[in-house]
């Protein structure tokens, strides 16, 4: 049985939910194991694009990017990856590139060369 369909599994706090509505801090999960938090989402705001999580690594203790591809599920009490632990310590490290401002969803970055869907 699907854990998302089972009510003792938690209920609502186990459904999928937008990208944009998942807190901060929430952990990230790889293999059923908690290998970090959630930092930042990265994404367009104006086109309703996500195009990753940035997560803060228990072990090593740093922050990696996650493509969005990478990413497969996400609820209000977790995050789950599909890159094992030992994938997600060997992705180099994450650099801050242009900030935008979102409101509650905190802070968004976009990567230099990214092109917006309507101008491809």
């Amino acid at each position: 049985m699907d854990p998302t369909q089972n009510p003792a599994a938690g209920g609502d706090a186990d459904q999928p939910i937008a990208w944009r509505g998942v807190p901060q801090d929430t952990p990230v999960r790889s293999e059923g194991q908690q290998v970090g938090k959630l930092f930042d989402l990265l994404g367009s705001d104006d086109e309703d694009i996500f195009h990753g999580i940035v997560v803060q690594l228990r072990s090593p203790s740093r922050r990696v990017f996650v493509p969005a591809d990478d990413v497969t599920l996400m609820t209000a009490t977790h995050v789950d990856v599909s890159l094992t632990a030992g994938e997600l310590a060997a992705l180099p490290a994450h650099t801050e590139e242009r900030e935008f401002e979102v409101g509650m969803v905190g802070h968004l970055r976009k990567h230099l060369g990214w092109v917006r869907e309507k101008d491809r």
